[in-house]
């Protein structure tokens, strides 16, 4: 990318320390705490409460329905982007919103309610582009608007989207990011396609055996050089550089020596004109699936060579979970705090070594490391393929 597009404010909810501060969410991360809980279904019965957080959201708020926890969600993160970016006014600002779902749960209640009370049920209000409305009228986001929903990548394809945005002279601030609940109907279809894991979740390890669903919702403030000047905003750091690519190779698998994935990182360091060597960490997808895994650890040695094997490389999905359209958002968070920071979070659950995936993956323990460029990789169902490449401020 030929400017600067500094980000200038975070906000995020996982189930790893929600509704606290960033300090707190990153020393649980690099702690190495598995959030991973199992939960029952279906989930419109669970009443008032967060089972992956193990928290009950009445302590927080009066009443939050199973129904109305996206929204409730999506809200918490986007006040906690425009207050730490300091955004006095959101008029002019555009939006950009990564999902796979939305809110998959509230068309399961209504679903639910037309069926009982023996109606049709319409659901053209609950589209995904709706929800980007919705939240654009709440808050003032009258600058260009964009809804992202390409599997897996959402979230990260929404940062890049956005970036390109004020790149282009569009607009100087857009916010962008991704949000996925749980819902019956996504962990009834990841179940029928076999790769939800019965053991814990571990990404690389020679018996990995599946993934887990996880849930939340991540934004950032994207901003260009002299907006932030003049507004003497707080800078985490900038997107260097972003590209997607498709395999076109097959609905859910991806391509077996990860084709996509290796172009999308080639070409995001085009762009962002810094060489292999300057990429000191990499957030992997690294979801816990055989192929997945497999994909990503060769996509990473096609573009480095021998130069991957010096990268620490780390899967947060290990401890969150892939919550979907949130994922690469609150990964691209990942790769801010580990630059400001200089720590590499873990992929804990590490026990044996696969002979094919034989790069630096921090197993277990968390590890102090000087990062001055960061990239996250984001693969999802039907080939997409994203990278986006983070420096320091």
């Amino acid at each position: 990318m030929s400017g600067r597009i500094l980000i200038t404010g975070i906000g995020f909810i996982t189930p790893i320390k929600p509704f606290q501060g960033v300090n707190e969410f990153w020393h649980a991360l690099c702690s190495g705490q598995d959030l991973i809980k199992k939960t029952r279904l279906p989930l419109l019965e669970i009443d008032g409460e967060w089972p992956m957080a193990e928290i009950s959201l009445s302590c927080i708020t009066q009443t939050v329905q199973p129904e109305d926890k996206f929204q409730y969600l999506m809200k918490r993160a986007l006040n906690m982007a425009i207050e730490d970016a300091n955004l006095k006014d959101c008029s002019n600002i555009g939006f950009s919103m990564g999902t796979v779902l939305g809110n998959m749960l509230l068309k399961e209640k209504k679903l639910a309610d037309a069926k009982k009370q023996k109606k049709e049920y319409c659901g053209e209000q609950d589209s995904l582009s709706n929800v980007t409305l919705q939240f654009s009228s709440l808050y003032n986001l009258n600058g260009p608007k964009y809804t992202v929903s390409t599997a897996c990548t959402s979230g990260t394809d929404a940062i890049g989207i956005a970036a390109r945005s004020i790149l282009s002279g569009k607009t100087d601030i857009m916010i962008a990011g991704g949000a996925d609940i749980l819902s019956d109907f996504a962990i009834i279809g990841f179940h029928a396609l076999q790769a939800i894991t019965t053991d814990k979740v571990r990404p690389f390890d020679k018996n990995r055996s599946g993934l887990a669903l996880g849930e939340g919702a991540s934004f950032v403030v994207l901003e260009s050089e002299k907006s932030a000047a003049k507004r003497n905003a707080k800078v985490y750091g900038r997107v260097m550089g972003y590209a997607s690519r498709a395999d076109a190779n097959h609905l859910t698998g991806p391509h077996r020596e990860g084709r996509g994935l290796a172009e999308a990182i080639d070409r995001a360091m085009g762009q962002s004109g810094v060489k292999p060597g300057d990429i000191n960490y990499i957030n992997a997808h690294g979801t816990g699936t055989v192929y997945n895994d497999l994909m990503e650890t060769k996509a990473i040695k096609r573009v480095f060579g021998r130069l991957a094997y010096d990268i620490p490389i780390s899967s947060t999905k290990s401890m969150l979970g892939h919550s979907l359209g949130a994922a690469g958002a609150i990964e691209a968070i990942c790769c801010l705090l580990a630059i400001k920071n200089g720590i590499v979070p873990p992929t804990i659950n590490f026990q044996e070594c696969d002979p094919d995936c034989d790069l630096d993956y921090t197993p277990n323990i968390a590890r102090n490391h000087h990062v001055k460029m960061a990239m996250s990789l984001s693969a999802g169902f039907g080939g997409q393929n994203s990278a986006i490449i983070l420096g320091g401020a």
